[in-house]
């Protein structure tokens, strides 16, 4: 014979919070103040502001790289050469030149009108940035080589 047992109640648990964050504001204080002067007033509205900021600090499992390919990819807009142009601060005929020889992914083509991807542009605008810091360096350490060897 079965008999029915009785829900037992218990206390609900209060646990510590998994991970605390302690944050000494007044470095960022300073920080603020080697760009602007504050007055005392704002210097107790700035510390507030940061005390609010990491008193529920939101922390997320993913990765850096894991978020801003999923930031990319929904805000991945198309552009037309001229506002990739004025993204990177080129001009447009370079930045045409630049579909043309396969630098950038062509997106579309609407008549004689080309599309580009945001991320696209920005891609080859970091890899252009490092290839000249590359070539900058060896020049410099070219010249450096024919001047005090030379």
């Amino acid at each position: 014979m079965k008999t029915a047992r009785k829900p037992i109640e218990t206390a609900p648990i209060h646990t510590a919070p998994a991970l605390s964050v302690s944050v000494d504001i007044d470095p960022l204080v300073e920080i603020v103040r080697r760009h602007v002067s504050l007055t005392p007033r704002a210097t107790r509205l700035i510390k507030g502001d940061f005390a609010r900021l990491f008193q529920h600090p939101v922390i997320s499992g993913s990765t850096r790289k894991d978020t801003a390919a999923r930031s990319e990819s929904k805000t991945d807009s198309v552009l037309t050469t001229q506002e990739a142009a004025d993204l990177v601060a080129v001009s447009r005929p370079y930045i045409v030149a630049r579909i043309e020889a396969g630098d950038i992914a062509l997106h579309q083509q609407v008549g004689n009108q080309r599309r580009v991807l945001k991320s696209v542009v920005l891609a080859w605008h970091r890899r252009e940035q490092i290839r000249r810091r590359k070539a900058l360096g060896q020049l410099g350490a070219d010249l450096d080589n024919e001047i005090f060897t030379g």
